[in-house]
């Protein structure tokens, strides 16, 4: 499957078969997913595979929200996939951009005297995650393995279930397995209500 019948193809899969996926085939999509690029080439991530039925459970758990009224929506159907991959992004391992004096800076961490630090930065960690999941979520598709974004959870609890430290982020995650069915596409925009050229119109 070349790349665009992969992103052709992509959907949002919540029902799995009970299929385990394969190690050969699990280790093609970390690499698909670990030759993303970054910021910077800075590569401020790590992924927690989760296979354990407990661990699985627990972060099923960690993965709900709350309607603007208030109504509870759960994800029990998390649990059922063989595999949830959490990612994790490391900001102090991020590029940054930072404004000062009228000017744009980037930089590591690394690179910046604690006085000198900014205290209002933009760090892309949670986009450098999301396109290294992208590249797993599209690698999975070519397989013919189903995938679905999550990314209504709640971080702290799904840190405290992982044992992911306190500075470490935990915004996305994605879950992988065979699907039961390959549902129809849903709509998308038009190019001319999305795309505008040389000025935002």
């Amino acid at each position: 499957m070349d790349t665009f019948e992969a992103i052709r193809a992509r959907r949002s899969i919540r029902r799995f078969r009970p299929d385990e996926i394969p190690d050969d085939v699990l280790a093609r999509l970390l690499e698909g997913m670990r030759l993303a690029p970054s910021a910077k080439n800075c590569q401020p991530w790590k992924f927690i595979v989760v296979r354990d039925e407990t661990v699985k459970t627990e972060v099923a758990a960690a993965c709900q929200w709350r309607t603007a009224k208030g109504k509870l929506v759960t994800q029990s159907w998390i649990d059922d996939a063989p595999v949830i991959i959490v990612g994790c992004g490391l900001e102090r391992e991020a590029a940054l951009r930072y404004y000062k004096d009228g000017e744009v800076y980037t930089a590591n961490w690394g690179d910046l005297q604690e006085e000198d630090g900014p205290t209002d930065y933009d760090s892309p960690v949670d986009g450098d995650l999301a396109i290294a999941l992208d590249h797993l979520v599209l690698a999975a598709t070519a397989e013919g393995i189903g995938t679905c974004w999550i990314g209504g959870l709640n971080e702290p609890r799904l840190k405290k279930a992982l044992g992911i430290p306190g500075e470490v982020r935990a915004p996305l995650a994605i879950v992988l397995g065979h699907p039961v069915s390959w549902p129809d596409a849903r709509p998308r925009k038009p190019l001319d209500e999305i795309v505008c050229y040389d000025r935002y119109s």
